[in-house]
């Protein structure tokens, strides 16, 4: 196995077969470990790979497969397949971890490339830990302790949810904004585009002031990686050490990935989270 980083702060290429008996090998497994916890993105290509391989890689990483409704582990994102639950979807989607508005938000996801369109229909990467690591001491200091509303109200990726507009029933959970990795043992910043909605006792003002501040941390170009994927593609990720988004798909062509995302001791329930990427 070898493993090269990739350019930036986020990500490592490893060159290994995912269909082979690589999980036989203690050592292998280890190192495939240490890679995920320091680099919390992991670039394979490995063409036809079955979704048993895709699977088996999360379990390998110490995470539990999330069940989708069908009872699998694994789904599909897609704009053109009726049993996805993005189906007809082109929008763009806004920076975001998946599920942070649930008190359990999952720690990884993969997706494996299967179709994609001819025009390039990117993922880009945003670093919390290499945001958190960035920040001014005193800026730091005044997020300690401090914990963040996030909230979704499934209607579409592309604007920013408020609790001011979402409706009563939109899922909603309080989360540490400097937020301790599990996977990585590192601090990460989850302060998001999409489901977060303000500092929990701050003044809207002050708390969208400070998010301004901490966003220039998070998406400056040095802390974000762009993955243009090819078919064959397989991308997991830590989900809580790293925020994804993505342009507008392109309006013609298709574009789908398979699903597996897991995560530590206690499973959930993939269809709430699948239609994000």
């Amino acid at each position: 196995m070898k493993v090269m980083p990739l350019d930036g702060r986020i990500g490592a290429e490893v060159d290994l077969d995912l269909k082979g008996p690589w999980t036989e090998t203690p050592g292998d497994v280890e190192e495939l470990r240490a890679a995920f916890r320091n680099f919390h993105l992991l670039l394979f290509r490995d063409p036809d790979l079955e979704a048993a391989d895709q699977i088996r890689l999360v379990e390998a990483l110490e995470l539990v497969p999330d069940e989708w409704t069908n009872g699998e582990k694994f789904g599909f994102l897609s704009n053109q397949l009726e049993v996805a639950p993005n189906d007809g979807q082109h929008n763009a989607y806004l920076f975001h971890s998946d599920l942070m508005w649930k008190d359990q938000p999952i720690n990884s996801i993969s997706l494996y490339a299967m179709v994609l369109p001819d025009e390039p229909a990117p993922t880009i990467f945003a670093s919390g830990v290499g945001a958190a690591a960035s920040l001014p001491a005193e800026l730091r200091a005044r997020l300690d302790g401090e914990r963040g509303l996030f909230l979704i109200d499934f209607t579409g990726g592309d604007k920013r949810y408020s609790e001011e507009t979402a409706s009563q029933e939109a899922p909603r959970a309080t989360q540490s904004v400097l937020y301790d990795d599990p996977i990585s043992g590192q601090t990460s910043l989850v302060i998001d585009s999409l489901f977060f909605d303000k500092l929990v006792g701050w003044d809207r003002g002050d708390s969208e002031a400070l998010r301004g501040q901490l966003h220039a941390y998070l998406y400056a170009p040095a802390n974000l990686f762009q993955h243009d994927w090819q078919v064959g593609d397989l991308v997991i990720w830590n989900n809580v050490a790293l925020q994804h988004a993505r342009p507008e798909l392109p309006p013609t062509g298709e574009r789908t990935h398979r699903r597996v995302s897991g995560t530590y001791k206690v499973g959930t329930t993939a269809w709430d989270a699948s239609f994000r990427d």
